[in-house]
């Protein structure tokens, strides 16, 4: 890519920041929860076509593709962003500009990856830029919670042996994930004798046997290196204040960087339940969800760019691990990394906020990542 380009592109940029700003807005207003990203996947088709980028399509799984100039005799780099949020009861979303703060639930996660693509591929079309072996962008859907990574399994088993290397456009620029944390998610349900608290004292109460199971998981020691843990999300159960408990449940989330520790985790979790159960007391799990980790992808051309450009920079480059889109790739053994386009706070939260002032050096970094390198 040559220095004209970069100019050009650093000039259609800035000139365009107002554009990005908006479509980040309307990206958040649309409401998206795992699970019905269907109207917000409309949209973005929508988008593309007005554009004139008539060979996207929305494929089986709901995620939205658009294969760029791709050479079909070349592996070929995807970039992707999920559409879907964790907001489950919010019908109307309104986004708040004040000063250098945007301010709307799903604004940084991921709103605004969805909108920096879509900015960049109009970006693109207008500049005339295309890469030797094109790109395959990916807007996708069940990346949150119990969406367990639905879209990127989907694409990945789609386009199987085609693809190069995967860019997962989620959240900040400034932090960058190559370390998959895979987990395992399970209901538990708890069946006891139950009864009258007062005429039948003394009867298994399935409440306090889910107690039991729940502390004897937090007592089990798990490594800090490589990081493993554990977490009871939600518990029910019961009827009355006066009733012994007949039913209880809860959901269980385990997670480790090695796959090996979280065997061993799931393993120990296992047995507990088996201690707990007798012909009284009846114990069931359901895995409601399981995400991979890592798969020897330990070093990799990607992670040596993103850090070469921070370095020309003098930015540090701090690499971490999560749960996300990259877990499927790396899980195969592809290389992948996740980053974003802007700095954002209180992710997950309807109070998540993104400074403006990030959003450029985001994109230029983006840019110099996708085009200026051999």
């Amino acid at each position: 890519m040559n220095k004209n380009i970069k100019k050009e592109i650093i000039c259609y940029a800035e000139n365009h920041k107002d554009d990005l700003i908006q479509l980040i807005c309307t990206i958040a207003s649309i409401p998206s929860p795992t699970g019905r990203e269907q109207e917000k996947a409309k949209w973005i088709l929508q988008y593309l076509h007005d554009l004139g980028a008539h060979e996207a399509y929305i494929d089986e799984a709901g995620n939205v593709l658009f294969p760029w100039h791709i050479d079909a005799s070349r592996p070929v780099p995807l970039y992707n962003a999920h559409i879907d949020t964790v907001f489950n009861q919010l019908d109307t979303i309104t986004p708040a500009i004040t000063g250098n703060i945007l301010a709307a639930p799903s604004c940084g996660d991921n709103s605004s990856s969805v909108a920096g693509l879509l900015f960049f591929i109009r970006m693109m079309r207008e500049l005339s830029i295309v890469l030797p072996t094109g790109i395959l962008f990916a807007f996708n859907v069940g990346e949150e919670g119990l969406g367990n990574l639905k879209g990127m399994r989907h694409i990945m088993t789609k386009w199987q042996n085609r693809i190069s290397e995967v860019i997962a456009v989620d959240c900040t620029f400034d932090t960058f994930v190559n370390v998959a944390v895979g987990s395992r998610r399970y209901a538990v349900s708890v069946e006891a004798e139950g009864g009258h608290s007062w005429m039948h004292f003394g009867n298994d109460n399935a409440i306090a046997i889910a107690a039991s199971i729940i502390s004897q998981l937090y007592a089990l020691t798990v490594p800090a290196q490589p990081k493993t843990t554990y977490n009871i999300g939600t518990i029910s159960g019961g009827t009355t204040v006066n009733s012994i408990a007949a039913h209880a449940e809860f959901t269980v989330d385990l997670r480790s960087e090695s796959m090996t520790e979280l065997e061993q985790l799931d393993t120990a979790f296992k047995a507990i339940l088996a201690q707990a159960q007798t012909p009284k007391i009846k114990i069931t799990h359901t895995i409601l969800g399981e995400r991979p980790c890592s798969n020897g992808v330990l070093n990799a051309e990607i992670y040596d760019r993103i850090a070469s450009i921070r370095r020309r920079k003098n930015l540090e480059t701090v690499f971490v691990s999560a749960s996300t889109d990259a877990n499927i790739p790396l899980s195969q053994g592809i290389p992948a990394i996740s980053f974003g386009f802007c700095r954002s706070h209180g992710e997950h939260t309807v109070h998540e906020t993104l400074e403006l002032d990030t959003l450029m050096p985001g994109i230029l970094q983006m840019a110099e990542f996708m085009f200026f390198h051999d």
